[in-house]
């Protein structure tokens, strides 16, 4: 566990080093000189890189297409050039240009909402970097990609990597359902649109557009989906797909969509709902802190009558809005706005399927609001005592159960935080109905709550 931990801590502060670093280590790690030919390729596709970064998307293909003279079979090339030829066809798409607009537009009240509150709302060190590059990755490659771009920060993790603890974990989960679906799926073969391997852009390598890291990650979907439908006791991810909307890379299982993003948030409902003992028509109203781009909202949005209230910071807060308005566009919808009291939205509150918060906002609703609440993964990321404020409000709002999965032992690297999970424990009029390390993710822990 600690090996793994480590490891993880590892490749996170990774993205965080010049890019000349990264490169000199991974040379370095891989103990083989190149040859005259590959640093020339090298560089030719560091120039087009640079150049397609300063809009240069002409020199930006001519660099590309000289390192394919020189090594016509390097199969690096072709996913750069797929890459320098979205983002010339972008640049002059005047649609998207006024669709960017709008979304910074809507970002910026949203933020402007959160710095006009109490600093206890303020995002940490650790999402305010992470948030400004989302909103660049978002306007770069637009919001109709987030699938490709800002998701894979929020759950949908690059399985590609045979020693990731997720990977070895669900090999292990192969003899409860021993299906063969895994080797047969298909996956199509993305290029370097969307993916950067550091919080800028002079890294931009999807490592899907890699044979072998696209096959690992094919197969570990496969058998993520596998053993969720065999665990499945509500038999409800047998009738969904993954939604072509964000453009997500396409893995078929038999003709059908699925995505590691839908088998989780399936999972994480039947584990809510079985510990609980609650039913999917029971018209219950959710509260999410952090909800990611949505996955959780869809799968309750599609599978039960439950009402479901987001509250998150920027972009997320944006992408999810977009994503759910998307999904279920004959639903009532609460977008974000500022309000001063409750009361001027209490009545058309209650007409709406979903509604979108900004974080601060949590503590204008009044007690009791809520009968389910759910925080997967992000309380750990904030400062201790921004944690303590929302478990506060959790505990203010919520009159049923708290699902909670956050890291076991986790430090925070640029607000030097460390949190256990004793971290996010409940008051006392809180009872503990489940607690255990996730069966997927060694480093995180699944607890639910009951309040008495």
């Amino acid at each position: 566990m600690i090996k793994d931990a480590a490891k993880y801590s590892i490749r996170q502060a990774f993205r965080f080093l010049p890019t000349r670093v990264r490169r000199y280590i991974h040379f370095v790690s891989m103990d083989l000189p190149m040859t005259k030919e590959e640093t020339s390729v090298e560089n030719l596709i560091a120039e087009s890189i640079t150049r397609s970064n300063l809009g240069d998307f002409d020199e930006a293909e001519r660099s590309l297409r000289q390192a394919a003279m020189l090594d016509p079979s390097n199969a690096r090339i072709a996913p750069h050039l797929g890459r320098v030829r979205f983002l010339r066809a972008r640049a002059g798409d005047a649609v998207a240009e006024r669709q960017t607009r709008s979304m910074l537009a809507v970002i910026k009240s949203m933020a402007r909402e959160i710095e006009s509150s109490r600093p206890i709302y303020v995002p940490s060190k650790y999402w305010n970097t992470a948030g400004a590059f989302h909103v660049n990755l978002l306007e770069r490659y637009g919001i109709e990609n987030f699938k490709r771009t800002v998701s894979h920060d929020y759950q949908n993790w690059h399985m590609n990597d045979r020693d990731d603890p997720q990977v070895r974990q669900l090999f292990k989960t192969w003899p409860i359902h021993f299906a063969s679906e895994p080797w047969f799926n298909t996956m199509e073969v993305p290029d370097h649109v969307g993916f950067h391997l550091s919080l800028n852009f002079e890294n931009p390598i999807n490592p899907f557009a890699s044979v072998e890291q696209r096959e690992i990650y094919r197969v570990s979907v496969g058998l993520l989906w596998e053993f969720v439908d065999s665990t499945d006791t509500f038999n409800v991810l047998s009738q969904l797909s993954e939604s072509e909307i964000g453009n997500p890379y396409r893995i078929w299982r038999k003709g059908r969509l699925i995505s590691s993003d839908l088998a989780h948030s399936v999972r994480e409902r039947n584990m809510l709902l079985e510990a609980a003992s609650l039913s999917a028509d029971g018209g219950l109203v959710v509260g999410e802190l952090g909800a990611g781009h949505g996955r959780l909202a869809e799968v309750f949005g599609r599978t039960t009558n439950f009402r479901y209230f987001i509250f998150d910071v920027t972009p997320a807060l944006f992408v999810s809005q977009w994503y759910i308005k998307a999904l279920f566009p004959d639903e009532n919808i609460f977008e974000f706005r500022h309000f001063d009291d409750f009361a001027e939205i209490r009545d058309e509150l209650k007409e709406c399927r979903f509604a979108f918060f900004t974080a601060n906002q949590i503590e204008k609703l009044p007690p009791d609001s809520l009968d389910l609440f759910i925080n997967m993964n992000s309380l750990g990321e904030m400062q201790l005592e921004q944690i303590s404020n929302f478990i506060y409000h959790i505990d203010r709002l919520t009159t049923g159960a708290f699902l909670s999965r956050q890291y076991l032992h986790w430090t925070n690297p640029l607000d030097l935080v460390t949190v256990t999970k004793s971290s996010f424990a409940m008051p006392s009029r809180w009872c503990l109905i489940l607690d255990k390390v996730d069966d997927i993710h060694p480093a995180f822990f699944n607890q639910i709550w009951k309040r008495l």
